[in-house]
């Protein structure tokens, strides 16, 4: 049992960001339709509070800045961001702990892993006061949805991600467990696994009738292709939100055209969550720019003007734990020029270029999300990058780019026992270890691929 100065101390905390996520959920719902002027002046106050932090107390910063002559003063504007080297990923993976701030130590943080839909897996720490921002700023995507909604009802949502564990998941639930706000209060939700089949969920999703389902694009693409196969019963939400992977624009059309229900789109990482989402005219992504600026750039770093496809680059404006400026994700898109009809001042990105993820097939010959196999490599620390290709139901090649300190036949060993858990005893692991793995003509590396991958 906790002593009473503890308690107090959480039921403080609880208190102040209870009141605070309230006195903001209206505000950010508005925010989007704010003057470009005055969405601009948020985000060039949060650079100058962020680069400060950063020179101050996190050392890659404090080291970058003064090998390049450079001081927190010269960082005004977005533009200003540019001045800084392109970050990349095998920077954090290398030395996570040049990236923290000094100053984690005035309040509590959370780690997260990421790697699932890149293959090169990294940690990142989010502070506390991060996480449950990024529930106020969720409002401005959830308002989308709210012309879908019954009047004056909360809404009833239905969330198929991959576990319990997963990052969406942990972080709701560290903003549930860090207030007094109630799940009922906000909305009413029904939580599934997307690495059970659709056959599964189906009857789950009628039996709880949402009033909106939210997953990663491949599964609803799965889930309402065989809706359309089968003809079976289907309680039919108001709307879908998808985010994690794409959804294809075929599916799209299926959904809205036989089913009559809009798709959302979340443009989402754990590095940057929230970073932009669709609006009802489905032009493209709104960037949240006041808390994550976006640039898109070429293969050296330079900005490129919009209309111009090249890799996303973003600043994460909110998390004082883990500091990340101008960091490249390695998603391809491109700004839009144009403002959008909804009204929303956010300026317009393209949906980020790419392929979905392939499923994967187990013995039996049910289809399963690749998202199976990334925890099997995830807490894998000397792997820098993998690629997972099944060849056959029972035939697996795992491609593997690891640091020089890796013992390759333990990690083969661990692997084979790991793989030989999710599907079955009989099967068959090929690793195989190099130096690179290389790009698909999109430019992201595929990290699994299925029997019916392209060649």
């Amino acid at each position: 049992m906790f002593p009473a100065k503890v308690k107090m101390h959480d039921v403080l905390r609880r208190l102040y960001w209870t009141w605070h996520l309230g006195c903001h959920y209206l505000k950010q719902v508005h925010y989007p339709f704010r003057s470009r002027d005055a969405v601009r002046h948020d985000q060039s106050r949060r650079i100058q509070r962020m680069v400060a932090h950063a020179y101050r107390f996190v050392p890659y910063y404090r080291e970058t800045f003064d090998r390049l002559g450079l001081r927190p003063s010269d960082f005004r504007t977005v533009d200003d961001l540019a001045r800084l080297p392109v970050l990349e990923r095998r920077e954090i993976q290398s030395a996570p702990e040049r990236f923290l701030s000094s100053a984690r130590s005035a309040g509590p943080h959370e780690c997260f892993h990421t790697g699932g839909s890149t293959g090169a897996p990294i940690s990142i720490y989010h502070g506390l006061d991060a996480i449950l921002q990024t529930a106020v700023h969720g409002q401005r995507y959830h308002d989308v949805f709210a012309a879908h909604f019954p009047a004056r009802r909360r809404s009833r949502e239905t969330w198929i991600f991959p576990s319990a564990d997963s990052n969406t998941m942990r972080y709701r639930r560290l903003q549930l467990d860090n207030t007094f706000l109630a799940e009922r209060l906000v909305s009413s939700r029904q939580f599934l696994s997307m690495l059970d089949p659709p056959e599964k969920n189906i009857p789950l999703i009628n039996a709880y009738k949402p009033d909106v389902i939210h997953s990663y694009g491949s599964y609803l693409e799965v889930l309402f292709a065989r809706l359309q196969a089968t003809g079976e019963a289907f309680h039919r939400p108001k709307a879908v939100g998808f985010g994690g992977d794409g959804l294809s624009d075929s599916a799209r059309r299926l959904i809205l055209d036989h089913f009559g229900i809009p798709a959302f789109s979340l443009y989402s990482s754990v590095e940057a969550p929230s970073m932009a989402f669709e609006c009802g005219e489905h032009r493209g992504l709104h960037i949240n720019e006041d808390i994550y600026p976006l640039r898109v750039v070429d293969a050296s770093g330079r900005s490129l003007p919009a209309g111009e496809y090249g890799e996303v680059v973003v600043s994460n404006l909110v998390n004082r734990t883990m500091i990340l400026l101008n960091y490249r994700l390695g998603d391809l898109a491109a700004l839009l020029p144009d403002p959008c009809a909804c009204g929303r001042s956010l300026p317009l990105m393209s949906f980020p270029a790419g392929r979905k993820d392939d499923w994967l097939e187990l013995p039996s010959g049910e289809p399963v999300h690749p998202s199976l196999v990334y925890p099997l490599l995830r807490d894998e620390e000397a792997v820098l990058q993998y690629r997972v290709v099944q060849e056959s139901p029972l035939d697996f090649h795992v491609v593997l780019v690891a640091k020089t300190s890796c013992n390759r036949l333990e990690t083969e060993a661990r692997l084979a026992a790991k793989f030989g858990r999710v599907f079955g005893g009989k099967i068959r692991l090929r690793v195989s270890f190099v130096s690179f793995i290389p790009r698909t003509p999109s430019g992201k590396v595929r990290p699994v691929m299925s029997m019916r991958h392209d060649p």
